[in-house]
């Protein structure tokens, strides 16, 4: 039985990272419409974070196959390079991740079990190309984390946010597409992403990220609350609650124990 606790650490590493836009990139001439899209998607992009090094003290709430579990986690990230995550549940470990931009390695201990993978093995799982450590560590911290391409959005203003919508979302609803998603994108007034829903209309698989409670750590912003819904044949959640942030160093003591069997995620 796959334990909730590995699962969750799974959910963290690849499941939310579900879906990228496919578009291609070019220089075009851009039209009035396409400019002002093009400032929205641009000045999300300024308030990306600088750091080297990130620890986050966060609280996790998920509800994976029916089964519900909180969970309390300790994220270090060193910008472009690493993620290494650490849950415990009455400050005892019970599971630990390092993600990287080779792939990822968790392991949980109450089953003694393992993943050891790359990202080839989950782009093929959800049969999509695109899945990398970049577009992982723009989830968790709340930026951009597909390609967007201005001229293949249309923008409009609704209860004071800027909403971006696919232009293809009707014609794909139509008549499916490989590798072509339906998509929305909700951006607040300071331009920091609130809301995200991609879509699958072969599968129906459907990833919405809720970004939340916004926070000023020094000069720079994140959100304080995440909620990640995976839409498939069941509903899979994960709300990550960010408690502190410190830009320092972490210690990332990481190593599969001897004795642990592989999990089923690999099977």
């Amino acid at each position: 039985m796959i334990s909730i606790r590995l699962k969750t650490a799974a959910v963290l590493s690849f499941f939310l990272v579900l879906l990228s836009c496919g578009t291609q990139k070019g220089a075009v001439e851009l039209s009035t419409e396409e400019m002002k899209t093009s400032a929205i998607i641009n000045s999300s992009l300024s308030r990306k974070p600088v750091f080297t090094d990130l620890t986050i003290q966060s609280k996790i709430n998920a509800d994976i196959d029916g089964n519900s579990v909180g969970l309390n986690g300790k994220i270090y990230i060193q910008n472009g390079e690493k993620i290494w995550v650490n849950v415990s549940k009455f400050g005892i470990n019970a599971a630990r991740a390092l993600i990287t931009p080779d792939g990822f390695k968790a392991y949980e201990k109450l089953d003694r079990t393992y993943i050891d993978g790359d990202f080839s093995y989950f782009n093929n799982l959800l049969k999509v190309g695109f899945i990398d450590y970049q577009t992982l560590q723009n989830l968790l911290l709340g930026r951009i984390f597909t390609e967007m391409k201005p001229s293949d959005f249309h923008s409009e203003i609704v209860n004071n946010q800027y909403v971006l919508t696919y232009k293809d979302n009707q014609k794909l609803m139509d008549k499916p597409r490989a590798g072509k998603y339906i998509q929305s994108y909700t951006f607040g007034a300071d331009y920091l992403l609130r809301e995200a829903i991609i879509k699958d209309p072969a599968s129906e698989m459907e990833l919405q990220v809720n970004y939340s409670n916004w926070l000023k750590v020094g000069t720079q912003s994140f959100p304080k609350n995440v909620k990640v819904l995976v839409k498939d044949k069941k509903t899979q959640k994960v709300e990550l609650e960010y408690n502190n942030f410190t830009f320092e160093q972490s210690q990332t003591p990481f190593e599969i124990p001897s004795g642990y069997k592989p999990n089923k995620l690999l099977k």
